[in-house]
């Protein structure tokens, strides 16, 4: 049982000497976000709409837990979750930082 280890471990590890690195080649050339204003934006997601976003996530989640008896009633909970907690949530922690306006398939994951 040992030896079977050891050789599967070889062979992995041998194996991995033969895969291409992923990033070998420098197509891309390094961003120059220099009087573009990306870091005037970025400042502004920082200090202003990243605090404003969590302030949302709290105010969405008292929302629905106060609309939680009609929403149940109406059969509608996910939908009620989905625009009042997913989307506050996915605005504040997953929109890359500087974003402000993101494409709605970032927003979808």
């Amino acid at each position: 049982m040992k030896k079977v280890a050891i050789f599967i471990l070889v062979a992995a590890f041998s194996l991995g000497l033969f895969v291409l690195p992923a990033f070998a080649g420098d197509d891309m050339e390094k961003a120059d976000y220099r009087a573009t204003g990306k870091g005037d934006a970025m400042l502004f997601d920082l200090i202003v709409l990243r605090p404003l976003g969590i302030a949302s996530i709290g105010l969405g989640f008292a929302a629905t837990v106060v609309a939680l008896p009609f929403s149940i009633i109406a059969n509608n909970t996910r939908e009620v979750g989905d625009a009042m907690l997913t989307e506050t949530t996915n605005y504040t922690f997953v929109r890359p930082l500087g974003e402000v306006f993101p494409s709605q398939s970032m927003l979808d994951r």
